[in-house]
């Protein structure tokens, strides 16, 4: 029992790092094509997890997105274990004119 437990929170980890990376790749390439950065913020809670944070850089006209998010098992039998921060990270080049 304790191994289909740790499978399927492994499985939801990795949902949840994919949804961080997809929001840090969605962010990043509004920010690049001219969006403001509250309207890319916008695009990225779409698909980032409820409670990850998205933190948007540009210098030189690179445009840099860290979307963080941390996870705990949620039943008490495993309130203990100590909870999974997860980080996703995309840089792209502003598009020509957008800097």
């Amino acid at each position: 029992m304790a191994v289909i437990v740790a499978g399927v929170w492994a499985v939801g980890l990795v949902v949840t790092n994919i949804r961080c990376i997809d929001a840090a790749r969605d962010v990043a390439r509004a920010v690049a094509r001219g969006e403001t950065e509250e309207a890319a913020q916008t695009i990225g809670r779409r698909a980032a997890p409820k409670d990850a944070s998205i933190e948007i850089f540009t210098t030189n006209g690179e445009v840099q997105v860290t979307v963080e998010a941390t996870r705990r098992l949620d039943w008490s039998l495993f309130a203990a274990l100590p909870a999974v921060p997860l980080k996703a990270q995309a840089t792209l080049q502003s598009e020509p004119g957008e800097q």
